[in-house]
């Protein structure tokens, strides 16, 4: 799980996030609960105070992991 643009620390970070996800829905690929945990860290990229940081990626990744699949079927139009 590496990304150009995190620190050492928010690597670790994101590595106990997924490590915590991971568990919690056994459901889930191992490899989308990583690309949540970045895409959740990389939205909280410019916050000013880091301290919360972890634990709202936990929560933004956990929610987008409860959420339903979307339909992939086209909608009809008309």
């Amino acid at each position: 799980m590496t990304t150009t643009w995190v620190s050492p620390e928010d690597e670790e970070a994101m590595r106990l996030v997924a490590a915590r996800l991971k568990p919690a829905r056994p459901e889930a690929d191992p490899a989308t609960v990583d690309a949540l945990v970045v895409g959740a860290y990389d939205e909280l990229r410019d916050a000013r105070v880091r301290t919360f940081v972890p634990i709202l990626t936990e929560r933004r990744a956990g929610a987008l992991l409860a959420m339903p699949p979307s339909d992939s079927r086209p909608s009809p139009e008309g």
